[in-house]
């Protein structure tokens, strides 16, 4: 877990760097957008790291402790969590906006990301103070957390619905581009070829999200019909979620044009040494073809 949320932290970085140093001075809407996301995730990878280093001190000591900024980082976790998913909502409209909408003047200008933006943290806002003020933060005992425990089930079934209607926005916002880019005419399907590759990668990062959803509802329902759960429960969920995070932004870093150009650059094959191989063949193929002929033409003299 220590280890996934390093990388997640390491990748998020570099390539809000990177974005930053080679989109100087004019930003498009879509890096600023994969940016807002890989920030998203390093910040919930930054407080998972610091929950994880808390909760492997206490495994070692054989007992769990609140300590005074135990529920501040559990706020703090349920505040970022909150921001990631809206994020990769977010996400998912740029790609639509960039594959459907693309014609659409109002959706490809400046003014339409700061409003989205600016929505999608009275969004997360909205939701956070629902937590809050119902007094959902709380210390498990089980995995040495301050989250929201699985004891207090309406907090942790809101947060499940936000986690639910998150991955359907997504999964509708994904299907309707794939629908749309294969009844495309034959010449505009192979224009977005480049979009369909990106496509896949970004729906298997979603099966990838989707794996601890189904890990946390199992654990409900067994709560609410069996009242018990492992005390390892919640550290394996944890463990998925960091999985899934970390997959968040190496995807998004892998798929990216600009960063796969700087990092990872091809040998490009010398076009004078192919041009001059290529016309090499060529002449010895007419010259074949001539002589051909020029024979055929003495035998018909004959």
């Amino acid at each position: 877990m220590i280890i996934g949320n390093i990388v997640g932290i390491v990748f998020a970085c570099i390539f809000i760097f990177t974005i930053i140093r080679l989109d100087h001075p004019s930003y498009s809407i879509s890096n600023l957008i994969a940016c807002n996301t890989c920030l998203a995730v390093g910040l919930t990878s930054t407080i998972m790291l610091i929950n994880a280093c808390y909760a492997l001190r206490s495994d070692f000591r054989g007992n769990g402790y609140v300590d005074s900024l135990c529920t501040f980082r559990g706020t703090l976790l349920t505040l970022f969590y909150i921001y990631m998913y809206t994020s990769f909502c977010l996400k998912a409209f740029n790609r639509l906006r960039c594959i459907v909408y693309y014609t659409n003047p109002i959706l490809t200008s400046y003014r339409c990301l700061f409003i989205v933006i600016l929505f999608q943290w009275l969004l997360t806002i909205l939701l956070f103070l629902a937590i809050i003020l119902t007094d959902g933060i709380g210390y498990d005992w089980g995995s040495h957390i301050c989250f929201i425990p699985i004891t207090k089930t309406y907090q942790f079934i809101y947060m499940m619905i936000i986690y639910y209607f998150a991955m359907l926005f997504i999964s509708s916002a994904y299907i309707y581009i794939l629908y749309y880019v294969l009844h495309l005419p034959l010449l505009e399907r192979y224009r977005r070829k480049r979009q369909l590759a990106l496509l896949r990668r970004i729906l298997v990062l979603l099966i990838m999200l989707v794996i601890p959803g189904l890990l946390s509802s199992f654990l409900l329902v067994r709560w609410i019909f069996f009242g018990t759960i492992p005390s390892y429960s919640f550290k394996i969920s944890t463990l998925f979620d960091t999985l899934g995070h970390t997959g968040v932004v190496i995807t998004i870093f892998v798929s990216h044009t600009k960063i796969r150009r700087q990092y990872y650059r091809r040998k490009h094959i010398k076009i004078k040494k192919v041009m001059k191989k290529s016309s090499v063949r060529k002449l010895g193929i007419n010259f074949i073809e001539k002589s051909k002929k020029f024979k055929t033409i003495k035998i018909t003299c004959i």
